[in-house]
Formats: structure tokens, sequence, C-alpha cells
């Protein structure tokens, strides 16, 4: 569109002068040019934003993808740094999500996901991230103000929270979940390392019986 602009132009300034009639002509095909080359910028521009937003918000709980996580995460560990202060790195998964689809159905189970991702973020603070890691798993991000003492009490405030009853589809459905905590710097320097402890941690619960959460150790083992 531009191009065909600048032609016109060129095209123009080659010529002899115009008569007043075929100067309106021309205008007038210039303002249309211009019109739809406008429309077509702010078209583009909206397909972008668009996109940008798809690639940094998960498309059914509208949580931060893997993406935005590790942007924030990379944030929140120089600003711990800085400050001397720690970052927790919390690993969620739904016990027998599975059974939940079967029994349900596949959209039940994606509303539990939904509410979920809800009721996490109201339990935690502007400044915390919730992230649809893939599946029925969760990842949090957390940077810590309160003593680490106080640990437990946040996650049993996030067991808390997340299992109360869901009414889905005049269905009543308790989610039960399980937990794992990896501190930063800790337990690990980079995302990764600390999400595979914490991983590993969440398992240790699972393990468990679920229901349940353990925090990610030095030696490997947890604690919880």
């Amino acid at each position: 569109m531009a191009e065909k602009i600048k032609q016109a132009l060129l095209v123009h300034s080659a010529t002899s002068a115009l008569t007043p009639e075929q100067l309106v002509i021309e205008n007038n095909w210039l303002r249309t040019e211009l019109y739809q080359a406008r429309q077509q910028i702010a078209n583009d521009l909206q397909t972008f934003e668009r996109l940008r937003q798809q690639s940094q918000l998960d498309f059914l709980t509208q949580t931060p993808t893997r993406l935005l996580l590790s942007d924030r995460a990379s944030q929140a560990f120089r600003q711990a740094t800085r400050q001397h202060t720690e970052v927790l790195v919390v690993f969620i998964d739904i016990d027998r999500f599975k059974q939940i689809n079967d029994h349900f159905g596949h959209s039940t189970g994606d509303q539990v996901l939904v509410q979920l991702a809800a009721r996490l973020q109201q339990c935690l603070r502007i400044t915390d991230t919730v992230c649809r890691y893939g599946g029925d798993e969760f990842v949090l991000l957390l940077p810590l103000t309160c003593e680490p003492r106080d640990v437990q009490l946040l996650v049993n405030k996030l067991l808390h929270c997340a299992t109360q009853p869901m009414t889905i589809s005049q269905q009543v459905i308790v989610p039960q979940i399980s937990l794992g905590v990896a501190i930063y710097p800790l337990h690990g320097q980079t995302l990764a390392s600390l999400i595979e402890k914490a991983d590993q941690a969440m398992y240790a619960a699972k393990a468990d019986g679920g229901r349940h959460f353990r925090i990610s150790a030095m030696n490997g083992k947890t604690t919880g």
C-alpha cells in the first residue's frame, strides 16, 4: 500500500501540471489510499498485540505461560540477590485429575483448571505469578518477604484455598493437590533447576498419599 502511494507521487512529480478536475480526482484517490494504509497498520497492530498476548497467557486459564514465567523469574531472582531475600518456586499437580476427566468429562476438567487458577491468584499477592505449566500442573513464583519458618504456613494456606469444593455444571467436585517447594537461592540458581527440585518434592508428596506438600532439601531429600 505504501509503495503504491510512493509510486503515485513519483508519477505526479514527473508529469506536467494537471487540470483542477484532475487534481481533485488524484487527491481523492490519495486520500483513499492513505486511509486504507492507516487501516491496514491498525489491523496489523491489533494482530501483533493478540499474538503477543497469546504467547504470554495460557489460552484456557489466562495465566502466564512458561515464557512469561521465565521472564518474571529472572527479574525476581535479580531482585532477591540484591536484597538478600529468597524466592519460592512451588510445583502443583492435581491428584487423580484423569479420574475427573474420565468421570465428569474433559469440559468439566477444563473448568476445574480454570477455577483452580483463579483461586490461586486470589489467594496470592499481585506480585506473585501463577503459571499453568502444562496439563494439570501449575508453577507458582513467590518472592519471599516472610521468614523462612513461615513457608509452611504459606503452603498450607495454598492447600486450604485450592481444595475447597467447586460446583461445576451442578456437580460438586473437591479437588486435591500435591505441592513441592524449592527456594532460590538455597536449592538452585536457575528456574529450570528449581522447578526440577520442586517437581521432585511434589512427587514425594504424592507418594505420601497426596493433598500434602514437601519442601526440597540440599541433600535431595524432602521435608514437610
